[in-house]
């Protein structure tokens, strides 16, 4: 391999292979890590390879891009942003060690996670299998951790870290994914009844309960199939 453009095609070739499909636009590899978590959703991944940092930085950067959700109610941006921040404290010193941080793009409405990763031009071989790993890592961090980010992107009050960790916990094996959908049901079962005696403390009728439930359910449905063609990577944009 003897060129950085040799480099990115084999990244294209990759991609490929770990999820099915890789588009590219303006320099920007694109595909959907689809069926991830217990709700089956879909992540755009986005790479790019870009150039030093700065001048005293000559090695060029692999730069990974995930839009998780997208169309975010600014009115929740506040609280969302602080369990993002929650969050990545937890990929980097608790119990599900992970790369990148997720955080919140205001001009697409988007909750990404991000890394970038220098790439040694020089010894292009051994950076293709540093690439593979994070791709493979990624993967499991994005069906780990989708679920929650969905859930507070609707719901940002009603369901904590803490308590999701406690939900992770409980499923001995996550690779089972039947275990992970029953448990992940309960969690959601229990999370409802706990924001329904609230809203009911608080002077709401069934009815009204019920209604913002089905809003709330059609709106994660959207966020799921974050097919919005619309690039967060600089360059891919119209």
């Amino acid at each position: 391999m003897s060129s950085l453009e040799e480099f990115r095609v084999s990244v294209k070739e990759m991609m490929n292979e770990l999820f099915g499909n890789c588009s590219e636009r303006n320099g920007v590899l694109r595909s959907l890590a689809e069926h991830l978590g217990a709700i089956d959703s879909n992540v755009i991944l986005e790479i790019a390879l870009e150039p030093g940092l700065h001048e005293e930085a000559p090695y060029p950067v692999l730069h990974f891009h995930c839009t998780l959700a997208q169309r975010v109610d600014e009115r929740d941006v506040p609280q969302i942003v602080m369990a993002l921040n929650e969050l990545n404290t937890c990929i980097n010193v608790g119990a599900f060690p992970a790369f990148g941080c997720f955080g919140y793009y205001p001009p697409l409405q988007q909750v990404y996670l991000s890394y970038r990763m220098p790439v040694n031009p020089d010894d292009p071989e051994s950076e293709l299998e540093n690439v593979a790993y994070y791709l493979g890592s990624l993967y499991e961090q994005l069906d780990v951790f989708t679920d929650f980010i969905l859930f507070i992107c609707d719901h940002p009050e009603d369901l904590s870290l803490e308590t999701y960790m406690e939900y992770l916990d409980s499923v001995s094996d996550l690779a089972d994914m039947e275990k992970r959908i029953s448990k992940f049901q309960d969690l959601l079962k229990d999370t409802e009844a706990k924001v329904r005696d609230a809203m009911k403390a608080q002077g709401a009728t069934d009815e009204e309960i019920d209604a913002l439930k089905k809003e709330s359910e059609r709106e994660l449905s959207e966020n799921t199939q974050t097919g919005d063609k619309k690039s967060s990577l600089k360059g891919s944009e119209e």
